[in-house]
Formats: C-alpha cells, structure tokens, sequence
C-alpha cells in the first residue's frame, strides 16, 4: 500500500506533475499561479494565491507593529547598549523592507514566474521534437527533496530557538515571536522558489548539451573510422588520434538520444539555437522576477550575520551583561541564527553558479565542433551559434549591484570583518566616555592603542 503510494506521489510525465512542491507553497501567498492540467495544460494566475499573499503580509505587519509599539525585540530580551539598539532598529528597517520586497513581487510580478514555466514548457516541446524526453522524476523528487530539507531546517531552527529562550527564562510574547519567524519562513519560501526555478534551466542547459556532445561524439566517430583506413599515413594517424584524444570532454551524464541528432545534426544545431535563446529568456525572466527580493534577503542576511557576530563577541568581551541568563544559551541562539542566515546565502550562490556553470559548457562544446567538422552548412549553423552564445550569457545579479556566484562568498566576509572591527572600535570608545570610566583606564587605554 506504501509503495503503491509512493509510486502515485512520485509519478511525473510533464512539467505540470514535476511543478506540484512548487505549488504547494501558493497557500501562503508566495506563488500566485496554479497548474490547469486540462488537455490544454496552462499555468494560470490563482486568485485564492494572490488574496493569501495580502493576508499573509497584513499579519506580518500587524504582528510587527504590535511588538514595535510594545518595544519588544529577540536582543531586547539579553541586554541593551547603543550599539545593540542601532542593530535592533537595523534589523527592524531591513526585514520590513525584505518583506514588503518579497511579498511585492510574488503578488505583482507573479506573471514573470507564469512566463517561465510557460517558456519551459516550449523548450520541452522542441527537445521532444528532436526525440529527447526531459527526466521529469528526478525533477520531482529533486523538488520534495529540497522542500522538505527547507521545512526541517526551519522546523528545526525555529523550535530550538524558542526553547534556548525559554531555557534562558525569557517568555517572548507571541507577536515578538511570530515577528522573528515569519521573515525566516518566507525567506525560506523564496529561496525555494529560486532554487526550484534556476534547478528548472539547469536541466535543460544540460539536456542542450547533451546534444551537442552527441552530434560531436558522431564526429569523433567518423574521423576515428577514417583514421582506420590503411590511405592515411602513419604520421597522419598520430596527428589526428592526438587531436581526437583533446577533443574528449569529461564524461556528462547521458540521456537517450535518438538518431535523429546524428542523421540531420544541421537541424539539430538550429534547434539548439532556438533552446538556447529561450533558456536565456528564462534566465533573464528568473533574475527580473528575484532579484530585488534577493537583495533584500542577502542584505538582511548580511546584517544579521555581522550583528550576531557582534553580540557574541559583546558578550565574550563584556560577560557582566550575562548576569540575568544563561550564557550558554545566548551563544547557542545567536550562533545558530548566523549559520541559518549563513546556509540561505550558500544555497542561493550555489543555485546561480551551477545554473552558471552548466550553460558555460556549451561554448565550448561546440567549438570542438567547429575544429572537426568540413560540412560548411553545418560550420554556418555552428558560427551562428557561437555568435549568440558570445552576446546572451547567463549572468544572475542582485539588482545589478553584484553577481550572485561563489565571488559573493568572499565579498561578504571581507565586508563583514571590516565592519565588525568598526563596531568594535566604537564599542572601545563608548565604553571610554561612560561614567565609571577613570582617567586612569583612559590613559590605559590610549597606550594600548598606541603600541
């Protein structure tokens, strides 16, 4: 019975079945689409989605204003300085406006992420043309697999938090709470989406280059059969096996692939041509429908990793704030934040550079065409698809200001050290105008800066 289940759950034929994680989350309002799988088989907005999404957003704000009036905060609870009040009220501005950015453009730009399933469903049409069959299965299961690793990562992270609270004896109250989870989970939902989205154009980069590989195996295949034949040299022989032996790329994962490639490898490459150029358009459509929703969550990922750095370290060097709780419990929480807000930035460069990587292959795939082959219609066809190639390149960005792929790992770091030393400078210096502060531990104080 559990199988026969499985089986059912984990069937998918088309783009529509292979989608159904996706459409899960359009109870919350995050994706206002629903699939019609009528013979006709069309994504259509949901109005049930879109009036979900404002009544998700109005209790957001609701439950944001109650606890901003009521002058509750998560860091509030621990201690407060200056410096920890500017964090909290930065935080405050910047997951409002993430909120607002994310909800905005899955209400108001929901047609984008209609218009990229619609253009995925076109490029499956044309890959069946040439006989290839998407794996639609993997997709699904790909799709499960991240959802539910997205749901337990949230489940997990939300439940541990309220119960380092509440081992530390504070009781947040619910607004405050749900202020805090919210922004997690719809963050979470994004990035899902995103990652659902660019998992959708990595396939079929793949699939593209598939065929391509193919209709180069085929050349490959001739020229090793000409290099057989007694007519050429052994000199010759050398040459061209030590032409062919750099001509092998690294082994891909194959699909099937009927003779259709190989008898007629001109129609072939201008159907490429064609995926090509709408793969692009996909791209181009994910990076308009994400990337204002992206900047925000990267920069409230950003300042969230660099304030709990800060706090921990407030702590490590102040620990008479620690007096009222349990240390232990601050550092779990706020280390436990900046690895969940460290893994949500992982994910999204990942997702950005295999898409990246993937379409990156097929430049050079078919220049290795371009070197065997004399059939000059087909060298045409190969030129004019190298000349596309070389102005539509995949590139995803956060509002243009910087490109989502593993280079932001590294920009990130940089940033967040340079200003965690500013705001420990500052601390330094607050901490010398306080009161309690003598002339003696100023002078102190100033000799240590000056050595």
């Amino acid at each position: 019975m559990a199988f026969k289940l499985w089986e059912r759950i984990s069937q998918a034929d088309n783009v529509f079945q292979a989608l159904r994680p996706l459409t899960y989350i359009s109870l919350l309002g995050l994706a206002p689409f629903r699939l019609n799988l009528n013979p006709r088989k069309e994504v259509q907005t949901s109005t049930y989605s879109f009036i979900a999404g404002i009544v998700h957003y109005l209790f957001f704000v609701m439950c944001f204003g109650i606890s901003l009036v009521e002058g509750d905060s998560i860091i509030g609870y621990f201690f407060q300085t200056n410096i920890t009040r500017l964090g909290d009220g930065t935080l405050r501005l910047t997951g409002i406006l993430a909120m607002s950015t994310i909800f905005g453009f899955a209400m108001f730009k929901r047609q984008r992420l209609v218009s990229i399933i619609q253009n995925n469903i076109v490029v499956d049409e044309i890959f069946v043309r040439l006989g290839m069959k998407l794996d639609y299965r993997r997709i699904l299961l790909s799709s499960f697999l991240i959802s539910l690793g997205m749901l337990l990562f949230n489940v997990i992270y939300l439940c541990v938090s309220y119960g380092l609270l509440v081992s530390a004896t504070i009781s947040p109250s619910f607004e405050t709470f749900t202020t805090f989870a919210l922004p997690h989970i719809n963050i979470s939902l994004m990035v899902f989406k995103f990652l659902c989205t660019t998992d959708l154009a990595r396939s079929r980069f793949s699939m593209l280059n598939e065929i391509l590989q193919d209709i180069l195996d085929a050349h490959i295949e001739q020229y090793s059969v000409l290099e057989l034949s007694p007519m050429h040299s052994v000199v010759n022989q050398r040459r061209y096996s030590h032409r062919l032996r750099n001509l092998i790329s690294t082994p891909m994962k194959r699909y099937s692939v009927t003779s259709i490639i190989r008898l007629n490898p001109e129609y072939a490459i201008k159907q490429v041509s064609n995926i090509h150029n709408l793969l692009c358009d996909i791209c181009q459509t994910i990076e308009e429908y994400f990337t204002y929703p992206l900047l925000g969550i990267i920069a409230i990922s950003f300042l969230f990793i660099l304030f709990d750095d800060f706090y921990i370290l407030e702590a490590v060097l102040n620990p008479k704030r620690l007096d009222v709780f349990e240390a232990d419990e601050f550092f779990a929480f706020f280390l436990i934040q900046m690895i969940w807000y460290i893994v949500i930035i992982v994910l999204i460069v990942e997702a950005s550079s295999r898409t990246i990587l993937h379409s990156s292959y097929t430049a050079a795939t078919v220049h290795k065409i371009l070197n065997i082959t004399d059939d000059p219609e087909l060298r045409d066809r190969l030129f004019r698809l190298s000349l596309q190639l070389s102005h539509r390149k995949v590139l995803f960005t956060a509002a243009g200001l910087f490109r989502l792929d593993r280079t932001l790992i590294f920009t990130i770091t940089g940033a967040a050290t340079c200003y965690l030393i500013i705001l420990i400078q500052f601390r330094s210096t607050h901490h010398m105008e306080e009161p309690g502060f003598n002339i003696t531990q100023k002078l102190i104080c100033h000799q240590l800066s000056d050595n």
